[in-house]
C-alpha cells in the first residue's frame, strides 16, 4: 500500500505553483504510484495521482478535489500493478 510521506518538502513547479508528495509506493514493474498535493499559482489546492518512473519522471493519472478520493484512486492503481 501507499506509504505516508509527511516529511515531504514543498517543491516549485514550472507553472508557478507548488507541489508536495503525500504518499508513494513502488510497484513490481519499477514504476511507483504517488499522491501529490498541488497549490496552483492562483492558490487553488488539488490532489493528483501520478505514475513515477524509476528515473523520477511523473506522469499524471488523475486530478481530485479531496485527498481521500486521490488516495482511493491511487490504491486502485497500485493494486492493479502490484
Amino acid at each position: 500500500m501507499l506509504t505516508i510521506d509527511s516529511k515531504s518538502t514543498v517543491k516549485s513547479h514550472i507553472d508557478g505553483g507548488t507541489f508536495r508528495v503525500l504518499a508513494f509506493a513502488e510497484t513490481r514493474n519499477r514504476w511507483g504510484v504517488a499522491v501529490t498535493e498541488w497549490t496552483t499559482y492562483r492558490g487553488a489546492v488539488v490532489f493528483q495521482i501520478h505514475r513515477v518512473s524509476d528515473e523520477g519522471q511523473m506522469l499524471r493519472q488523475g486530478t481530485f478535489n479531496t485527498e481521500a478520493e486521490a488516495r482511493a484512486a491511487a490504491n486502485r492503481l497500485y493494486r492493479r500493478d502490484k
